[in-house]
């Protein structure tokens, strides 16, 4: 704004989705820069850390990512993003086929048998 220049990146798409509207107008309309608090209040970022802890927290995140079901994740990440157009219905049956699948899965197999014998799961997208 402050260029004269329109939101772009998909921000007029995902920010009104984040914040309440008439938020994400002030935000567009002033082009203010926030600090990362109220960015985290706001629930526009997840997490705030020092620029010192950046690092050791990304590493600690994409660690913690890096082990989890890829087949589950991205069910998952399909249906937050699919959620904003859908009704119920159309959610519930997604979430059905998807489980079936991940059910079905090789990881799934994996998931269910590490949980009975008290063990963590080691998935591979299978």
């Amino acid at each position: 704004m402050k260029v004269g220049l329109n939101p772009d990146w998909g921000g007029t798409y995902f920010l009104p989705r984040l914040v309440t509207s008439n938020k994400a107008c002030e935000l567009f309309f002033l082009g203010e820069t926030i600090k990362a608090e109220e960015a985290a209040r706001l629930n526009i970022v997840n997490q705030v850390v020092s620029a010192e802890e950046l690092e050791n927290a990304t590493q600690a995140l994409a660690q913690r990512l890096k082990v989890a079901p890829p087949i589950a994740i991205a069910a998952a990440k399909q249906a937050v993003y699919m959620s904003d157009a859908s009704d119920l219905e159309e959610m519930l049956r997604y979430e059905t086929e998807s489980q079936i699948r991940c059910f079905e899965s090789e990881d799934g197999h994996e998931g269910v048998r590490a949980f009975l014998e008290k063990r963590d799961p080691i998935f591979t997208g299978h």
